[in-house]
């Protein structure tokens, strides 16, 4: 599946949510593999994620939220999304 242009304003969004997951992962002390498989998704991805390059599924960021033990919710409101 080809992947479709993202807006500037959602794509400073991803950024922003990147930026978020990563504080919560480095404020747990975990890294970034080991939030990827607790997550259940490819480290690869994961890294991706974080720095604002890929979007994230609903399911994916449920799965990082359980890892970061916290919510959907919490990381969204930190993202200003």
């Amino acid at each position: 599946m080809p992947r479709v242009a993202v807006s500037p304003d959602n794509q400073r969004a991803l950024g922003r949510l990147g930026d978020a997951i990563r504080a919560r992962r480095n404020e747990r002390r975990m890294s970034q593999e080991a939030l990827a498989d607790a997550a259940g998704i490819n480290r690869t991805h994961m890294g991706e994620v974080e720095r604002g390059k890929r979007n994230v599924s609903l399911v994916a960021l449920i799965g990082i939220a359980a890892a970061l033990g916290c919510t959907v919710s919490s990381i969204l409101s930190e993202a200003g999304i």
